[in-house]
């Protein structure tokens, strides 16, 4: 059985987080603070789940809410290969990333959590630079 997403065939896919860069989680630290405390709150990374097909590279992901663990929103970034002008490994604050910028410039950086992780990120490297 072959996996669909968005109507289009997976060739990859596999799930990690987003890397943010610093700026921002001090910004979200700041509004957590003044929000106030609970023992659940807190700063989480979005979690993603990375799907590659033969036209479009797509990143979907559920963002916690800030008291509690049912998703926030889901949203859909997808990005027509034609528009990826680099895709590759990098190191981020010390986080080896797989970065991708866009034809609108546009960068994201997905943390490499583990082998598996780095295997698919190859591979869509490897299919996204032929």
């Amino acid at each position: 059985m072959t996996d669909v997403f968005n109507n289009e065939r997976v060739l990859v896919s596999f799930k990690t987080k987003r890397r943010l860069s610093l700026e921002k989680q001090g910004t979200n630290m700041v509004a957590n603070c003044l929000l106030g405390h609970n023992k659940t709150s807190g700063l989480e990374p979005d979690v993603y789940t990375i799907y590659l097909t033969d036209k479009t590279f797509f990143a979907e992901y559920s963002r916690k809410s800030l008291h509690g663990g049912l998703p926030k929103k889901v949203t859909k970034l997808d990005i027509p290969l034609a528009d990826i002008k680099k895709i590759q490994f990098r190191v981020k604050d010390g986080q080896e990333c797989l970065y991708v910028f866009t034809d609108w410039a546009k960068e994201y950086d997905f943390e490499i959590g583990d082998e598996e992780a780095k295997a698919a990120a190859e591979k869509i490297i490897a299919y996204i630079n032929k």
